[in-house]
């Protein structure tokens, strides 16, 4: 999810430079394409028509650019939350990448096995599933930190499925 890390990345410096590109990216125009494009995502991959790691990406990145444009004008400007959470989101998917999918083609006998027991009592917790309670949270600013914990959810199980992929590509 290197696009997604990249935009958080560019949203948190944005947002604590104060850029002049912010009002462009809080225009209602702006955020209900970001919104859509995120929702075209999540149906496409509902309909499994992409692969995983690529409707996760356009989804995610979708989802933030929507939230932001969405929310900013809600709360004060110079909320910590909308360069702090990005900053937070970009961390968790380079650490998730990096000690968990990267690493999983050695993960040991057992703790495959445990991956799998996860996915398969796991599999109403569906990575479409968090797609649409983060698309939900998109909706509901008044729980400001329902976005930011859905989000977390999707990202980690992201990288469960991922790692997941990895290893029944190499089994097989």
């Amino acid at each position: 999810m290197s696009i997604f890390i990249i935009c958080c990345l560019l949203l948190a410096f944005l947002v604590k430079s104060q850029s002049i590109y912010l009002p462009f990216l809080i225009s209602q125009s702006v955020w209900v394409i970001a919104g859509c494009l995120a929702l075209v995502f999540w149906l496409v991959g509902c309909a499994k028509k992409l692969s995983a790691s690529v409707w996760h990406e356009g989804f995610a990145c979708g989802a933030l650019w929507a939230w932001y444009g969405n929310w900013q004008p809600l709360f004060n400007p110079e909320a910590p939350m909308f360069y702090v959470f990005p900053i937070y989101f970009a961390l968790l998917t380079t650490w998730l990448t990096l000690a968990v999918v990267r690493k999983s083609a050695y993960f040991d006998v057992e703790s495959r096995e445990t991956l799998r027991y996860f996915q398969a009592n796991l599999a109403r917790f569906d990575t479409r599933f968090f797609a649409g309670l983060v698309l939900a949270s998109l909706a509901l600013p008044e729980h400001y930190l329902l976005y930011p914990i859905a989000m977390t959810l999707f990202m980690v199980r992201h990288a469960l499925q991922r790692s997941l992929e990895i290893i029944q590509h190499l089994e097989s």
